[in-house]
C-alpha cells in the first residue's frame, strides 16, 4: 500500500498486525469518525473535497489507498 500511514491515521490503527489491501474496511474502524477523518485529511492536506458518492464506492483498503493516491495526484 502506497498510503499506509494515511490509512492507519484514518482508521486509527495502532496494532502492528499484518494488513493487506484486500481486507474490507468494515473489518477495521470504518465508521462515521473514520469517514470524517478521511474528509478532513483530504481537505487539510490535499485541499480536495470528498463527497458521499466517493465514500460509498469504498469497500477495501485498496479502494481507500487508490482514492488517497488520486487526491495526491491532483494536488
Amino acid at each position: 500500500m502506497k498510503n499506509f500511514n494515511e490509512i492507519k491515521e484514518i482508521l486509527d490503527i495502532k496494532s502492528k498486525k499484518k494488513i493487506n489491501d484486500k481486507q474490507f474496511l468494515e473489518d477495521f474502524n470504518w465508521d462515521s469518525i473514520a469517514m470524517i477523518n478521511l474528509i478532513s485529511l483530504a481537505n487539510k492536506k490535499y485541499k480536495k473535497k470528498i463527497n458521499g458518492e466517493n465514500l460509498n464506492k469504498l469497500s477495501t483498503l485498496k479502494d481507500l489507498d487508490n482514492l488517497i493516491s488520486k487526491l495526491k495526484m491532483r494536488k
